[in-house]
């Protein structure tokens, strides 16, 4: 499974300079990317448990997330090794590519992926569309903060496809996608 690894700032080679590093851990490890991010996923979720004995992550577990943590952390030395230290981040996101149409959509696909996916929602979903995040997220990857950006798309969309769950009319809820997709639109346009 690939690697995607999101840097604001960086260069496509500085980015590939970061996945190779990446991949390298997991190799020297033996272990695979999948198996590191469940690893992660485990570790994470004890935490968001408050610590409780019966989420530990097993030694296994508790090793690939060790794994996926040192290559997340030779991901962000190696992309930014030449950068000066005021300008290099603290973390690097490193993510399992596992849907590279969504995750690698340049700015014009994603932004017209957003408005199609907001045309087509009927308001009768029942499983939440991880692309809308996926899409915003990567938009706004270059603005400071962008969290309120990201949750107005995300929010709206998910009132948008819930819709059919209330007696409320659905297109004023699609238009209050559109203005939060033009609103990110917006912040983005000039990076």
């Amino acid at each position: 499974m690939d690697l995607l690894l999101t840097v604001p700032g960086a260069s496509p080679e500085e980015i590939a300079r970061g996945i190779a590093a990446a991949e390298a851990v997991l190799d020297r490890a033996g272990i695979t990317a999948i198996e590191a991010a469940e690893g992660m996923f485990a570790l994470e979720g004890w935490d968001d448990a408050s610590f409780s004995d019966e989420g530990e992550p097993t030694e296994e577990e508790d090793e690939a997330a060790s794994a996926w943590m040192k290559a997340s952390r030779a991901a962000l030395d190696a992309c930014c090794a030449d950068w000066p230290a005021e300008k290099r981040p603290v973390a690097a996101d490193l993510q399992l590519l596992v849907d590279p149409a969504t995750q690698l959509a340049d700015r014009s696909t994603a932004l017209a992926m957003l408005r199609a996916l907001t045309a087509a929602q009927d308001g009768k979903g029942e499983f939440m569309n991880s692309q809308i995040g996926i899409l915003a997220d990567s938009l706004a990857v270059d603005v400071d903060n962008p969290r309120d950006l990201i949750a107005a798309v995300t929010v709206a969309f998910t009132r948008l496809e819930l819709a059919g769950f209330t007696d409320e009319p659905i297109e004023p809820k699609r238009q209050t996608v559109y203005d939060a997709i033009d609103a990110l639109e917006a912040a983005t346009t000039s990076h």
